[in-house]
C-alpha cells in the first residue's frame, strides 16, 4: 500500500515479527517501512475488531496487586512508580497544571502520580475490565471507557493531552492527531512516547527488537521524521524532541538483545558476557541522535494577539 503519512507508493520489507506477548509462532507478520519518511506498518494491518482479540485478560499486569501496593503506600519505592512521576516531571517542564487527559490511560498509575491540587485528571481506555477494577478502588478518578472520539471528551476542553507508549497502538494515527488538537485548549500540549523506528536499536536487532514484541498490537512504526511530518499536518507546533525515558530506553535495548540472545543460541548465558557492552551502546545512541525510546512534546498554536483583542 502507500504510505499513509507521505503517499509514497514504494515500500521495502523492514524485516518479520511474530506475538511474543502471546508467546505465538504464528502467524508472522510483516513490518513495511518507507524508503522516503521512515514510517512503518504491520501488515497485514489488523481491523479494530481484530486488534481487540490480540490482548491477553493480563496485558496491564495484575491489576489487584498494584492496587493493593499503590493505596499502601509501598508503590512509591517501585521502579514503576518512578516511571510514572518522571512523566509527570516531564509534563510540568512545560504546563504549570490544568486538565489532563491520559490516552490509553490502562491501569491509572500516571494519574495517580498527578498533584490533585494542579491537575484535574481524566484517562480514557478501550480496556472495560481494567477500568471496573480501578474504579472500584479508586472511586474519585475520572476514568473514562472508550477511545478519543467518545462524546464524553468536549472540545477546546484540556490544557494537556498525553499518549505514553500507547499512539503506535492506534488506527489511523493522521485523523488522531486532527482529534487531539481539537480536544486541546489553544496553547495546550501534547506529549507523545513511543518506540522509534529509525533508531539504532531497530536498525541492529530488527526482529528481535523489543518494540516488535508488541506486533500485532502495535499497528504503526514511527521514525522522528514522518510523527514530526504527521504533527504539522494536523496543525501542531513541534517543540522538542527528547530521549525520554532513559529509563524505559535502556529497558528496551536490554529486551531486545535477550530476544536476541535466546533466539540465536537457546540461552541467556551469552546475554550476560555482552551486557556490558549495553552503556556503550546507549552512548553510541545518543551521540548519533538514534536512541530508541522517542517523546515528542507538540503544542497546539496559542491564538494570536490580534485574536485575543477581538
Amino acid at each position: 500500500m502507500a504510505c499513509p503519512v507521505c503517499g509514497n507508493a514504494e515500500s521495502r520489507l523492514f524485516c518479520t515479527a511474530i506475538d511474543r506477548v502471546r508467546r505465538r509462532t504464528e502467524p508472522v507478520w510483516k513490518i513495511e517501512r518507507c524508503p522516503r519518511c521512515g514510517f512503518g506498518w504491520t501488515s497485514p494491518t489488523p481491523s479494530a475488531e481484530e486488534t481487540a482479540a490480540f490482548y491477553p485478560a493480563d496485558y496491564f499486569g495484575d491489576i489487584q496487586r498494584t492496587l493493593d501496593d499503590y493505596l499502601s503506600g509501598r508503590l512509591r519505592g517501585t521502579r514503576s512508580w518512578r516511571g510514572s512521576t518522571e512523566k509527570v516531571r516531564l509534563v510540568e517542564r512545560f504546563a504549570r497544571g490544568g486538565r489532563i487527559l491520559d490516552v490509553g490511560c490502562g491501569d491509572g498509575k500516571f494519574l495517580w502520580a498527578l498533584d490533585g491540587k494542579r491537575w484535574h485528571g481524566t484517562g480514557i481506555d478501550t480496556h472495560r475490565a481494567t477500568l471496573s477494577v480501578v474504579r472500584a478502588r479508586i472511586p474519585e478518578l475520572s476514568l473514562i471507557e472508550g477511545d478519543l472520539y467518545s462524546a464524553e471528551l468536549a472540545e477546546g476542553a484540556f490544557d494537556v493531552v498525553t499518549f505514553w507508549h500507547v499512539f503506535e497502538h492506534l488506527p489511523d494515527p493522521a485523523a488522531i492527531l486532527v482529534r487531539t488538537r481539537a480536544l486541546l485548549k489553544p496553547g495546550g500540549w501534547l506529549f507523545i512516547s513511543l518506540p522509534r523506528f529509525d533508531s539504532l536499536q531497530a536498525a541492529i536487532f530488527r526482529r528481535h527488537w523489543y518494540a516488535f514484541d508488541d506486533v500485532p498490537r502495535h499497528l504503526y512504526h514511527f521514525s522522528k521524521a514522518s510523527l514530526e511530518r504527521l504533527l504539522r499536518g494536523a496543525g501542531f507546533e513541534v517543540r522538542r524532541h527528547l530521549l525520554f525515558s532513559r529509563l524505559v530506553n535502556f529497558h528496551t535495548l536490554k529486551h531486545s538483545l535477550l530476544n536476541w540472545c535466546e533466539d540465536r543460541f537457546s540461552t541467556r548465558a551469552v546475554y550476560y558476557s555482552l551486557k556490558p557492552l549495553l552503556l556503550p551502546f546507549v552512548l553510541l545512541e545518543w551521540t548519533v541522535d538514534r536512541y530508541g525510546i522517542l517523546t515528542t512534546v507538540a503544542r497546539k498554536p496559542p491564538p494570536s494577539r490580534q485574536d485575543a483583542r477581538l
